[in-house]
């Protein structure tokens, strides 16, 4: 004698509900999306002549921002997920917005001097990402950078309540927006050398992914990407 065991079906919308419930996170992981959009779309448009292309101040600066967005979030989400995880339920995604302001800080800071090159003409031919790209395998070989690195999975205690929980979600999002910045200024002033171009960012992506998600950091991977669009750069300038 066999007995059948049913479950009644949970709803679609219950479904979702505990999704976002789960991961909080999400809108930091769309984000990371539509910045990637705004990057292909402005790859896109001035596919050919990025390097050349000039842009005012304001324009260089925001869409750093994006790129920033869409090449550094997508390996800070753990820690926007531990700040969700540490703070209480109802203050999960205001902890999440803080960390995110302190996160881009420093990345704003780079921004403004990136952009601030971007004005001198040598910017704008394709020896200088050349030499960005070399200057990011240097720099990629150095103890500063690995003590970056390292700072860039530290964690901190975070208030419950009150401003010092906006303060401490803030503080945290700085630390490690800083430690990032330290780590990879070189790469990303280099990518924005091209004008943005989606062969660079994709490229830089992948040096920053074999450094992060393997259990030991792919050196090796590392040191031949960052040559390699040195060396990509280096034929266009010849």
């Amino acid at each position: 004698m066999s007995s059948v065991i049913t479950y009644p079906r949970v709803p679609t919308g219950v479904t979702v509900q505990y999704f976002f419930w789960l991961h909080p996170e999400w809108w930091s992981v769309a984000l990371c999306w539509v910045a990637w959009a705004v990057m292909l779309l402005h790859s896109w448009q001035y596919a050919g002549h990025g390097v050349h292309h000039r842009m005012s101040f304001a324009q260089e600066l925001i869409y750093w921002m994006w790129m920033a967005a869409a090449m550094m979030l997508p390996f800070a989400i753990d820690a926007v997920r531990l700040t969700a995880a540490r703070s209480l339920w109802e203050r999960r995604h205001r902890a999440m917005a803080g960390f995110l302001t302190g996160f881009f800080a420093p990345w704003l800071l780079l921004g403004i001097a990136a952009a601030g090159l971007r004005e001198l003409s040598w910017t704008h031919s394709y020896v200088a990402p050349a030499l960005g790209f070399l200057a990011a395998a240097l720099w990629q070989r150095t103890s500063i950078h690995r003590r970056a690195f390292n700072a860039c999975y530290r964690t901190q205690p975070l208030a419950p309540l009150g401003w010092q929980a906006d303060r401490d979600c803030v503080r945290f999002g700085g630390t490690i927006g800083a430690a990032c910045v330290r780590s990879c200024w070189p790469l990303m002033l280099a990518c924005a050398f091209t004008g943005h171009s989606l062969i660079a960012m994709m490229g830089g992506m992948a040096v920053g992914a074999a450094e992060r998600w393997p259990y030991r950091p792919r050196t090796r991977a590392m040191l031949a990407a960052t040559l390699a669009l040195a060396s990509y750069y280096a034929v266009l300038a010849v």
